[in-house]
């Protein structure tokens, strides 16, 4: 669960995490913001309240490593800080750049495949893949026909493709998912980058380590509560929450019989 506020700048709605203490900051950190204009279309919003490009495009993500993934008709590129094109559009979907690298794919929306490429738009690791998500920690998850695997820079496929859901990684360990048994609740656990379980305890859904601890949901999916792991395994914060957030900067939002608080990373409420 990630909680969000709706930021209003100049009339203008934008969409920021609500961990963030000084959202205006964060959005103008590049020196330009991907904000929605009057007319239904995105452009890029100075921090002094001018638009650096007016709202034209049909969609603006945020910057990643100073690209922001856009859309102008049914294309996709990325544009600069500065608004102009550093990688014409394209693709048919493009991804965050992370590491250096971006998911694309530059097929037919519906059947085109989906590779990496760098900062000049070159394919670094080729399409041939059902779907690409962002590196992380030097490795991109990967899906080939159902099932998701991880590949390096190289291109290499680190892990086999048999996992039916993946996170991504982080402090060394991506949680996955892979069917069991008929009735089996809790089929989630974790990897280490060469695909091996640090520890065989499983969960009804597992998410990415942030400031060093995990959200995990035990016994089932519908009501099961959310508690946090560390990464060896333990749980360090009880599974008391109907809804959980990852941490940030040391603190997390929960919910507990229906009251929103917000913790540390002993448990403890310090709102």
């Amino acid at each position: 669960m990630i909680f969000r506020i709706l930021l209003i700048l100049g009339g203008l709605a934008v969409l920021v995490s609500a961990a963030e203490e000084n959202p205006e900051a964060h959005l103008f950190s590049g020196g330009a913001a991907p904000m929605k204009g009057e007319n239904g279309k995105w452009g890029l919003r100075a921090a002094d309240g001018s638009w650096l490009v007016e709202a034209k495009f049909m969609e603006i993500r945020g910057f990643s490593e100073e690209l922001a993934a856009t859309r102008e008709g049914s294309s996709w590129g990325y544009l600069g800080p500065d608004g102009n094109w550093k990688i014409p559009a394209r693709f048919s979907w493009a991804g965050d750049f992370t590491e250096g690298l971006a998911p694309a794919s530059e097929g037919d929306r519906l059947t085109g495949k989906f590779g990496y490429i760098d900062r000049q738009g070159r394919w670094a690791i080729e399409a041939e893949y059902d779907w690409a998500r962002p590196f992380q920690e030097g490795l991109g998850g990967v899906k080939d026909g159902s099932k998701w695997g991880f590949v390096d820079k190289k291109g290499k496929l680190v892990v086999e493709p048999e996992y039916d859901q993946i996170g991504s990684f982080s402090g060394g360990l991506a949680p996955v998912q892979r069917g069991g048994a008929p009735g089996d609740k809790e089929t989630w656990t974790y990897i280490k980058p060469d695909g091996s379980q640090p520890f065989e305890k499983k969960y009804a859904w597992a998410g990415t380590f942030s400031d060093g601890l995990a959200r995990v949901q035990i016994e089932d999916r519908i009501t099961g509560k959310f508690g946090y792991i560390d990464a060896k395994g333990a749980m360090v914060i009880q599974p008391n929450f109907e809804e959980a957030s990852d941490f940030r900067n040391g603190k997390a939002t929960v919910r507990i019989e229906g009251k929103g608080r917000t913790i540390d990373k002993k448990g403890n409420p310090v709102d």
